[in-house]
């Protein structure tokens, strides 16, 4: 258990709240309230500042940072033994730190163009419950695999940032699906229940379909170049 998990249940026990009551007052679960006194979930300042309000107390306030007398004695015997200093290794972030961080970065994934595989992440700051003004769980990013968009400034490796829906506007450009196929295309209107799906390697080229054979999966919003390519 951990020294603050400990203190949290410890003040608990002394308002005579159950795990269900404190979580309700701090607006997390049950659970949540268990696993952090338990040691297995670590919380950020903002929800210690939070449980310390629903307790009345200050949680940090007795909360010490002097290494256990084990940790003494088994300092002064490598000391004794003359053990040489062993370069730390880089340490991945663990489970809990991304939970922690959830509610203000958000991990934007970055697929390939028929988002079978995931590339990579980018970490974006979430402001007022939005990434870039947008819903944070309908962003992706798109690899672009192909020149097939160069005379619009898309070149093979640019990510395009995609906000998911399936709506969609004349001369947009959008990430879509036809004839089984996903892509990014410009849309224009054409005659009649028509679209035109209009790519660019050195000069427009337009496929026209009905509308009811093209799946809208979502509007681009901007793209990221690479100024040097691998």
């Amino acid at each position: 258990m951990s020294r603050i998990g400990n203190k949290i249940k410890e003040e608990r026990t002394k308002k005579g709240l159950t795990p269900k009551q404190l979580g309700k007052k701090c607006g997390v679960t049950e659970s949540f309230i268990l696993e952090v006194e338990s040691g297995k979930k670590i919380i950020n300042e903002r929800l210690i500042g939070q449980i310390s309000k629903a307790l009345g107390v200050n949680l940090e306030e007795n909360i010490t940072l002097e290494p256990d007398k084990g940790e003494i004695v088994e300092t002064q015997k490598i000391k004794k033994a003359e053990v040489p200093v062993v370069k730390r290794e880089t340490v991945e972030p663990l489970e809990q730190w991304d939970f922690a961080l959830a509610n203000i970065i958000k991990k934007i994934p970055i697929y390939d163009v028929q988002m079978e595989k995931v590339k990579g992440h980018k970490s974006f700051p979430i402001i007022e419950r939005k990434v870039e003004g947008f819903n944070p769980d309908k962003l992706v990013y798109i690899e672009l695999a192909d020149q097939s968009m160069t005379g619009f400034r898309m070149q093979k490796g640019d990510r395009v940032l995609v906000f998911l829906n399936n709506q969609w506007a004349d001369n947009g450009f959008y990430l879509l699906e036809a004839d089984g196929v996903r892509m990014i295309r410009k849309l224009k209107r054409a005659e009649g229940n028509k679209l035109q799906l209009v790519s660019n390697i050195h000069e427009p080229k337009a496929v026209t379909k009905e509308l009811k054979e093209i799946k809208i999966l979502g509007r681009c919003i901007r793209i990221e170049i690479d100024l040097v390519k691998e």
